[in-house]
């Protein structure tokens, strides 16, 4: 969790169409209360034939960032609750759907199925936990009675969800996905997003007040965790995906996920253009979503902004020896981190 008191119509878009282990995350906030400085510790969709969202086209991942995720600004949250009644109240459906967006947008680039709703059940718990979590100034997973503004509803979604705190609305998605900080090596938070199975969510967003912090539930549990795992684009779900990714949304943390993958003996290799680059490895981790990978290049810090690329910048990715059913097998791909203005 992230603590901050204690931090996209466009045609040229193919488609066809992460349970507890949402780790916390924690974000310093800046309110007219306290004023410390921040940190972050963390559309319309249009069918057209049978194929994904063609990232290995440059134009079409351009296009996918400028109608899906590069807004001039978020709708107005309008939220009808109060802190000292406890009252969770709700927020505007076109706040909902930007929030909404948000999430499609980084399925829709992972190659997962991107039409994930939101549900008036899911948006309800989600609400009652956010507003737990504005009030007490804190974040957990597994709320009690002695919580203000306390509620089942409210633990059912905290108990559900990726939380945080300082952040709302789709900046709270972007956030989920970097994951930067001490305890989120494992990208928890994003591998819940990026989950192929998951059909259903529910947001739950407090705008910041002069004496309470912003914060965002995102329901991420439905029942449909255990059904058939539903085709993607790769074999493989990876941040950043293959093909052509805006610099904006690449982070520094990268990973690979494979289901039932044991990637106990794989090593990755990163080489950008002919250089290659020394990386730092996290443990594989296992149970929560897709099995998981990730690495990040050595100097760069898991909660800075990947930077502005002054070309497009190729980097080829290599997994060995990740043991899929018995058989060792080996992973390639790339990379073209690019600059949407350039």
């Amino acid at each position: 969790m992230f603590n901050l008191k204690n931090l996209i119509r466009n045609h040229l878009k193919f488609i066809i169409r992460v349970v507890l282990g949402a780790l916390f995350l924690l974000v310093p906030f800046t309110s007219a209360k306290s004023q410390p400085n921040t940190f972050i510790y963390i559309p319309l969709i249009v069918k057209q034939g049978d194929l994904w969202v063609n990232t290995l086209d440059r134009d079409v991942s351009l296009a996918f960032y400028q109608e899906n995720y590069l807004m001039s600004a978020s709708p107005d949250i309008r939220w009808t609750g109060t802190h000292t009644s406890c009252d969770p109240g709700t927020t505007d459906p076109d706040f909902k759907q930007a929030v909404l967006g948000r999430v499609n947008y980084f399925r829709g680039m992972a190659g997962v199925p991107d039409e994930v709703t939101f549900s008036d059940e899911s948006n309800e718990k989600a609400q009652a936990a956010a507003l737990v979590m504005s009030v007490n100034e804190t974040l957990s997973h597994d709320l009690d009675e002695s919580w203000t503004c306390y509620s089942p509803l409210a633990d059912a979604g905290a108990g559900s969800a990726n939380i945080a705190l300082g952040i709302y609305g789709w900046d709270a998605i972007d956030l989920y996905m970097k994951d930067p900080g001490a305890g989120n090596e494992a990208v928890g938070h994003r591998r819940w997003i990026l989950y192929p199975h998951t059909q259903i969510m529910g947001t739950g967003d407090m705008p910041p007040t002069d004496e309470y912090p912003p914060s965002n539930v995102l329901v991420i549990f439905d029942s449909h965790m255990g059904d058939e795992r539903p085709d993607t684009r790769d074999e493989f779900v990876a941040w950043p995906p293959p093909g052509y990714v805006p610099y904006q949304v690449v982070f520094t943390r990268w990973s690979f996920s494979y289901p039932g993958a044991d990637f106990s003996q794989a090593s990755v290799s990163m080489v950008r253009e002919e250089q290659a680059l020394a990386i730092a490895q996290a443990e594989p981790v296992y149970g929560y979503g897709e099995n998981t990978i990730v690495w990040q290049i050595d100097g760069m810090s898991s909660g800075a902004d990947w930077p502005q690329p002054v070309e497009d910048t190729t980097y080829t990715i290599a997994i060995s020896d990740v043991l899929i059913n018995e058989e060792l097998q080996d992973f390639s791909y790339q990379v073209i981190v690019f600059d949407p203005d350039s």
